[in-house]
């Protein structure tokens, strides 16, 4: 396999970070484990852009903003998704000098017509996407929502365009959402399909609440600055017996794969024929 050379004149440092815990992700873990009680009527018409945090949600907020100020005071920008989860979380990080300018393409990723419902009423309106989203998670998209691909083809692309025309050299730090860092996942490390539903089915690359990727240009080891982001740390705050902590991973160094002609077919062989023609 071959490895891809891609030159950009991105940041140094870009700071992903996930919202706190909202009341929402509350509401659709209560639904997924049963309890339909919070899906009253005021409840699900709440527009998707208004969720406050919850305590935990703040907890997570301040914390992983002792984190980011541990790795750098003071930042170059400083990007935040409009949603009011994302407002709040920012603003509880405590970030020293922090100017944030708000931008839409960091927005949650459209969940549609099923943004609020139980899992039964989505199973019953719309039977054929729910069974796309099991067979099909990466381009499924919800009944006038965005897929994951979408969102990466679509935004976050812009996004990273936009990144090395303005920000070349700089650290940068967004607040944003967890299906929008997972289409950054998927676009900046240039995974291939099967590789993102790999780590779609993976807990080890799930992306909790308040959870910070952090990809940079900068050999951890001796400094040196590369010319594209090839390393990547994450740190996410915990709460446990001993109060709350911010667990920090070893940084991970990555490559953008491309493929000969050998590969592409082991791929292939990885899928039965459906028709013997």
């Amino acid at each position: 396999m071959m490895t891809l050379e891609v030159i950009m004149g991105m940041p140094i440092d870009l700071y992903a970070v996930r919202h706190g815990e909202s009341e929402q992700n509350t509401l659709i873990t209560a639904g997924l484990n049963g309890d339909t009680t919070l899906f009253t009527e005021d409840n699900v018409t709440v527009p998707d852009a208004a969720w406050r945090l919850t305590e935990d949600g703040r907890k997570q907020a301040y914390y992983i903003g002792r984190w980011l100020v541990q790795q750098q005071r003071v930042y170059d920008a400083y990007m935040v998704s409009p949603y009011i989860r994302c407002l709040e979380t920012a603003s509880l990080m405590g970030l020293p000098k922090a100017k944030w300018v708000q931008k839409r393409i960091l927005r949650e990723r459209s969940w549609g017509e099923i943004c609020t419902v139980t899992r039964d009423e989505f199973k019953t309106n719309y039977p054929r996407n729910w069974m796309f989203r099991k067979t099909d998670p990466l381009y499924w998209r919800p009944p006038a929502g965005e897929s994951i691909a979408d969102v990466s083809e679509n935004r976050v692309h812009n996004m990273l365009t936009s990144l090395d025309r303005n920000h070349d050299g700089e650290s940068i730090i967004m607040v944003t959402h967890g299906d929008f860092m997972y289409a950054l996942m998927l676009t900046l490390e240039g995974l291939s399909d099967d590789d993102y539903l790999k780590r779609e089915h993976d807990d080890k690359w799930r992306i909790g609440n308040c959870t910070c990727i952090h990809y940079t240009r900068r050999d951890p080891v001796s400094g040196k600055i590369n010319k594209r982001f090839c390393w990547e740390q994450r740190a996410m705050p915990i709460h446990n017996d001993n109060g709350w902590n911010v667990n920090v991973t070893e940084w991970r160094e990555f490559h953008r794969d491309a493929f000969n002609n050998g590969d592409l077919m082991e791929i292939v062989r990885e899928f039965d024929r459906k028709f013997e023609i």
